[in-house]
């Protein structure tokens, strides 16, 4: 079977395990136990979760449930995204916190690596229908869990485009996320990041100037940029954007990621301050500016 007929039939499984009616539905209990998570989470309660009902359960909670600021978001507890936002409400909240603080109407906004959209539909939320987002998501199946979420919040005004981004336009190899592990959110350009044995496909990868060249936008106040390991060759493929727009940028670092492309988190400190930005620690801490290396993968804040 070739790569593509192989993640062509991979999505076609999962859509169908998703709604296969066989498939025994989560105990009562467990729904209980997320209304009291998502409002009430101390110490030790993920290890408490893992232990009573870890991801990736045989008899997975499919819900929708209730979001960030009125909206309404798809769960399933096979992949580990859905299953954190089924018990805590949000998937890096302070991200989250941060976009609605940040977002005004009518402001556009470009999510790379949205994933099954938990950032996208916060952003569409804040910018509303004179607004508008762009997303970047290459994994076919959090993309169709994505347009789902748009479509039950009845949001219309967001451009889906389903490719990489990187350093430049050019297909290259794509890994897909490894089902054995319940986590659909980890699929790479970089085989060492997945693994070599999962199924692969050729894709499309584009820099984002490249492709605004062809796809003008007026303005782009707020970029969100996860991609397992290239982040700094999508940067490095938006310098012109990053010139012309001056836009608040939020970027994953994942030590281990970029340590297999000798790259460090201060690279991007210093990419960054190229332009007169200054980059902060905002997930695990309260703000505080990137003065030296971290150990500890998380996203950062990159502002004028």
């Amino acid at each position: 079977m070739q790569p593509a007929s192989i993640a062509a039939a991979g999505a076609e499984s999962w859509r169908g395990a998703m709604s296969d009616p066989r498939t025994p539905p989560a105990p009562d209990w467990v729904h209980m136990l997320a209304r009291v998570t998502r409002r009430y989470h101390p110490k030790g309660t993920d290890r408490i979760l893992r232990a009573l009902y870890p991801p990736g359960s045989d008899r997975p909670v499919r819900a929708v449930v209730d979001y960030d600021d009125g909206l309404l978001f798809h769960c399933d507890t096979r992949s580990f995204l859905e299953w954190y936002i089924f018990f805590y409400g949000a998937f890096r909240p302070e991200v989250s916190k941060l976009i609605n603080r940040m977002l005004r109407p009518g402001q556009v906004a470009i999510d790379i690596g949205a994933n099954v959209g938990m950032h996208a539909v916060i952003m569409a939320n804040r910018v509303g229908a004179t607004g508008h987002v762009v997303v970047f998501e290459p994994d076919a199946h959090p993309m169709g869990r994505l347009r789902r979420n748009l479509a039950l919040n009845g949001i219309d005004w967001v451009t889906t485009v389903e490719a990489a981004v990187a350093a430049r336009s050019e297909v290259r190899t794509f890994f897909l996320h490894d089902e054995a592990i319940g986590n659909f959110a980890n699929a790479s350009l970089v085989a060492a990041n997945v693994g070599r044995d999962t199924p692969s496909v050729q894709m499309p990868v584009v820099a984002l100037d490249e492709w605004l060249a062809q796809n003008p936008l007026p303005r782009i106040d707020l970029i969100k940029l996860v991609a397992q390991g290239e982040e700094f060759n999508a940067l490095l493929g938006m310098r012109e954007t990053i010139e012309r727009h001056r836009p608040k940028i939020f970027f994953l670092y994942e030590p281990s990621y970029w340590q297999r492309q000798d790259l460090e988190l201060m690279d991007a400190v210093n990419f960054f301050k190229g332009y007169g930005y200054g980059v902060q620690e905002i997930e695990f801490r309260s703000r505080r500016e990137v003065v030296g290396e971290i150990d500890k993968g998380q996203v950062f804040l990159a502002a004028p």
